[in-house]
């Protein structure tokens, strides 16, 4: 604890140890010193860790440290299953979510779930802990009918042969919808997955000029294999458009449906949720408000990508994505319902 005394006594220098006082850089900082003790170094765990330090304070972490170590020194604790041993950093988290004032619980672990009387749910999957259950896993796994995937992005280098056009795109960065309660949020993972992409010739013609304009998209929809000599995913694509030609497909079976006798009739997306009215957040913590912001954001969003798959006559992923606008639209009805908005 040398390094996270030295970093406390720092952090309080004329500042007389109120949390409160402290830079976000500090925080920072005291974060990283009891994330290298854990053994925890990912974002996401060092994101929990500052936020206990901002809400709950030093000591209550410094405390929770004390009880971990101890808890290591007698064997530590198993997981819920019982099939294996916590992590260091998972005794200390497990340890906080029973003792920190309850009222930041879910900020600082949004997969914890509340049953309607506003008691905690088991917690869901914590990400780091994932390999050895799917390894386990592995040894009786189910089988694969079909996977159609589909890509956006802005494509590599090309080479055609043929009538074959190959591209490498490469992912650094996953951006995610809002995932359900009981899925893991993501933690990212160093380095970068190449997507080996394989066109038809005649496919590729149909977008080539469109992708002159940079600010557009190509969206590649295929079948998805792993390529162990290429070492990345490969994609053998069934279709392929970019978004600005989407938004003028679009555009044009509006227009034609307008035409029509009684085309300004609103389109059939009866299962999809009309947007929530939208609270006054005045009078809440702006964590709150701010947590509810990010909600409706994401609704919308989503409420917007079902319009759109259904545009394009999309059948993968949408059953997936109007379960994830069912839930999050379930997460605002609870937190307006909490705070009696």
């Amino acid at each position: 604890m040398a390094e996270l005394e030295k970093d406390e006594a720092n952090a309080a220098d004329n500042k007389s140890g109120a949390m409160e006082t402290v830079s976000a850089e500090e925080i920072q900082s005291l974060a990283q010193a009891v994330g290298e003790k854990l053994g925890e170094k990912s974002g996401k765990p060092l994101q929990q860790i500052a936020l206990l330090i901002e809400k709950c304070g030093l000591d209550f972490v410094k405390k929770m440290m004390a009880e971990t170590e101890a808890t290591e020194a007698a064997g530590g604790l198993r997981t819920q299953d019982g099939k294996r041993r916590r992590t260091k950093g998972g005794v200390f988290f497990f340890l906080a979510k029973g003792q920190m004032d309850p009222q930041y619980r879910t900020d600082i672990f949004p997969n914890l779930i509340r049953h309607g009387d506003g008691s905690i749910m088991p917690t869901g999957l914590e990400w780091g802990d994932r390999i050895a259950h799917m390894r386990a896993l592995q040894d009786k796994p189910g089988q694969i009918n079909n996977l159609t995937v589909t890509l956006t992005g802005r494509p590599g280098a090309l080479h055609i042969e043929g009538s074959s056009v190959m591209t490498v795109i490469k992912q650094e960065q996953v951006k995610a919808p809002p995932y359900p309660k009981g899925v893991p949020p993501f933690s990212a993972v160093e380095g970068a997955t190449n997507y080996y992409v394989f066109m038809g010739l005649r496919h590729w013609l149909k977008v080539e000029k469109a992708l002159e304009n940079e600010n557009d998209m190509l969206i590649v929809e295929g079948s998805a294999v792993y390529d162990a000599q290429l070492e990345g995913i490969t994609i053998l694509s069934t279709g392929v458009t970019t978004k600005v030609l989407e938004q003028q497909k679009r555009q044009g079976k509006r227009q034609a449906r307008s035409s029509q006798p009684g085309g300004g009739a609103p389109r059939k997306t009866a299962i999809v949720t009309q947007a929530q009215a939208r609270p006054d957040l005045s009078g809440l913590a702006e964590a709150d408000a701010d947590k509810l912001r990010q909600l409706f954001k994401a609704a919308d969003k989503l409420r917007q990508k079902i319009a759109d798959m259904e545009d394009r006559g999309q059948s993968s992923g949408l059953t997936m994505t109007r379960r994830l606008l069912d839930q999050t639209e379930k997460q605002i009805s609870t937190l307006i319902r909490q705070h009696g908005l």
